[in-house]
């Protein structure tokens, strides 16, 4: 065999374990694209009705009830899962995906935090959420090679393209899809699929 072909083999077959393992990480933090798609989706339709339904004052109340319960999950989440996995080795996948979490978050707490100071105009504070979303769920399903997470961040670009033309009511039915499509569809289907390939 050509020591050249069978290092390109070996590079491959390096990858490919890199890509699983991630993908495998990607299943076991599986709840964290439900947890936080069930915590948007939930948020936009209890926010939709409060504001339509019964025209409820401090309809919003909802995001600052749900959000920070959703962060105090996942930190805990995220200790526990820390402190099973400190032995294991680090791929550069690994570091990739960590990077993109990273850009995701500070880029959401940016939007989140300062938007709202700086007086802008909030109409279109959802559509550049979703946006984001599509950021995220795109790269992150181009890295771990998983089609529906690259589907679902369409389904973002879609919905938050529409949202610039609509009001807030709508545009919290639009999040509540973006977030079904993006995160919530795609979790459950990888989550299946991972376990079918592992039975």
């Amino acid at each position: 065999m050509n020591p050249t072909s069978f290092n390109e083999n070996e590079a491959l077959q390096l990858i490919e374990q890199m890509i699983n393992r991630a993908q495998q990480k990607m299943h076991d933090n599986g709840m964290y694209w439900l947890l936080w798609g069930v915590l948007v989706f939930v948020s936009a339709l209890t926010d939709y009705v409060l504001l339509t339904q019964f025209t409820y004052e401090k309809h919003a109340l909802v995001w600052a009830i749900l959000m920070p319960l959703g962060g105090l999950i996942s930190f805990l989440m995220g200790w526990k899962d820390s402190q099973k996995k400190k032995l294991e080795a680090k791929t550069y996948v690994d570091e990739l995906m960590g990077y993109v979490v990273t850009a995701f978050t500070i880029s959401l707490l940016i939007i989140c935090l300062i938007m709202p100071m700086t007086g802008t105009n909030w109409k279109s504070f959802f559509p550049v959420i979703m946006v984001v979303y599509a950021l995220v769920t795109y790269i992150s399903g181009g890295i771990l090679q998983v089609k529906p997470l690259r589907m679902g961040s369409f389904v973002n670009w879609i919905c938050a393209i529409v949202a610039f033309f609509f009001q807030y009511d709508i545009q919290l039915l639009l999040l509540a899809t973006a977030v079904l499509g993006g995160f919530i569809i795609p979790g459950i289907l990888q989550n299946k699929a991972y376990r079918a390939a592992h039975v």
